[in-house]
């Protein structure tokens, strides 16, 4: 490995470690989602039902408790050269119906994500990779350029190990009801009722340690307050969908845990499209938001402003405080200032508003919410923003497919490794102002490709997050996007239930169910 992870270990010491066991043992786990799941199966779903892949997919590698990558699939690893990574499969590992599973099938789930017909939603991630072969029981992955990057990714959505015969027979319809995935996780999917819950139970085939729960239902609860009402009557033990509005009733009612996320919600404002083209257009939107009000009016004080992509968390153990902070500070920041506002906006090319219109995902309460905020804030300024509510898949899936006159689009994004580089990869890389890539500003800038290539190719953390501090920074004064938050995440337990500590950003590509402490 060619950068050394215990660089960061300061702050991010406990990313998407394992939970510890705990004395009580509970046969079963009910848990509730606000969402049906569209489908169990990466390539195709890039959200949060990763929560229930991870326990019933293994990846290739894993995140252990001082924040480095582990054995999980692969018993070992190597990287003979900047561009070759050899990752050795375990022997003893078997899928949930049995099957071994091969270095043959862990090459084939990466190689989904780079087959066009298949549309992997995680094809970007994956834009360093020049081929991927396996013999016998190796795996060799082949880059075209050395990235740091690369070495998170086998533990991360894209590691999923999948059984390629049982993908290959059901492909358009796999992870979903009527073609259940098949893993080689602590547990599987017994049963997929759609709109209604998913069942998983233990794997006996499992080769790790016998799972906590014997069964685990994921009860689809789309109503806030018939969630509430389930918590309290026992009928679930535990969600993640906490109403930020609603948390004083939760609190009376469940053991309420607040943990860092790293999640950002903003917005990418296309720049290659009037009147967004014009940076008084979008200097005058930034003034135009009160972040204040949004990140402690809408999220019950579970935010805070937001100026740029990374939460400035992400670079602890990298930088200090103080070259953190340094760094922050150079970004082009939007005060809430009407006036400011009014006067960007006069001298644009649209000096009397104009009319926009913003896909919302009519599956996020939280997103429809900080929508409406943003409709009547820029309303005060002359800008009619017309909210159209769409479900969350194919919302999304319209930022991937990346065609002309992308517009506003409202983002909310947490990182799928621990180095600050992937996020600013994401949205300020000219690489990814395309299909599959999360660049819907269409932000190109050769000093900052140059900065981010850079920060990717290093083989110093330090020098690689002050590299992507200096990115951050001078793609700010383009002003490609609208951030608004850095928001934390909340679990809701039954009372006298315990989250472990190592709960945070990277949970729900763990065992995460491992880290309940059950009473």
């Amino acid at each position: 490995m060619h950068r050394d992870m215990k660089a960061w270990s300061v702050g991010l010491l406990a990313l998407a470690a394992v939970g510890l066991a705990t004395s009580t043992q509970a046969a079963d786990l009910n848990w509730a989602l606000r969402d049906s799941p569209r489908a169990l199966f990466a390539p195709v779903n890039y959200s949060g039902d990763v929560m229930i892949m991870s326990l019933v997919q293994d990846r290739i590698l894993k995140f252990g408790p001082d924040g480095s990558l582990q054995p999980d699939i692969a018993s070992s690893w190597e990287a003979p050269d900047p561009l070759t990574y050899v990752y050795t499969i375990r022997a003893d590992a078997k899928f949930s119906d049995g099957n071994p599973v091969t270095a043959e099938d862990v090459a084939y789930s990466l190689n989904l994500h780079l087959d066009p017909k298949v549309g992997s939603q995680e094809a970007a991630l994956l834009g360093s990779v020049d081929s991927i072969t396996s013999e016998g029981d190796k795996v060799t992955v082949k880059l075209k350029e050395p990235s740091s990057l690369w070495k998170f990714m086998p533990a991360s959505i894209v590691g999923y190990v999948w059984e390629k015969s049982s993908v290959e027979a059901n492909l358009a319809s796999y992870g979903t009801p009527q073609a259940l995935p098949v893993g080689s996780g602590p547990y599987k999917v017994a049963e997929f009722v759609a709109d209604s819950y998913v069942k998983l139970t233990a794997n006996p085939d499992y080769w790790g340690d016998k799972p906590q729960f014997d069964n685990i239902t994921f009860k689809v609860i789309p109503d806030d307050q018939t969630r509430l009402l389930a918590m309290r009557s026992g009928e679930i033990d535990g969600t993640l969908n906490v109403p930020n509005t609603a948390l004083a009733q939760w609190q009376q009612t469940a053991d309420v845990v607040d943990f860092s996320s790293f999640i950002w919600r903003g917005l990418t404002v296309d720049m290659t499209e009037a009147p967004f083209d014009d940076i008084h257009v979008r200097r005058a939107l930034n003034y135009a938001v009160d972040r204040e009000a949004i990140a402690n009016g809408l999220l019950a004080g579970l935010a805070v402003p937001a100026s740029t992509v990374n939460d400035p968390g992400v670079f602890s153990g990298a930088l200090t405080p103080e070259q953190v902070k340094a760094g922050y500070d150079k970004i082009v920041s939007f005060p809430f200032d009407l006036e400011k506002a009014k006067a960007e906006l006069a001298q644009s090319s649209v000096p009397n508003g104009f009319k926009a219109t913003l896909n919302v995902p009519e599956d996020s309460a939280t997103i429809s919410k900080i929508a409406q905020a943003l409709k009547d804030q820029w309303s005060k300024i002359g800008v009619d923003l017309t909210l159209n509510m769409m479900p969350g898949g194919p919302r999304f899936q319209i930022i991937l497919d990346h065609k002309p006159n992308l517009g506003i689009q409202v983002i909310g994004n947490v990182p799928d490794a621990p180095d600050p580089a992937q996020m600013a990869f994401q949205y300020f890389s000219s690489k990814q102002a395309v299909v599959n890539g999360n660049n819907s500003s269409n932000f190109k800038d050769a000093k900052v490709d140059e900065l981010i290539d850079q920060a990717i190719q290093s083989t110093d953390p330090t020098q690689a997050a002050q590299l992507v501090l200096d990115a951050q920074a001078l793609a700010s004064e383009q002003v490609p996007l609208v951030s608004l938050i850095w928001q934390k995440s909340v679990v809701a337990l039954k009372k006298g239930w315990t989250i472990d500590p190592t709960f945070n950003a990277f949970w729900n590509m763990t065992h995460w169910v491992d880290q309940i402490n059950v009473k």
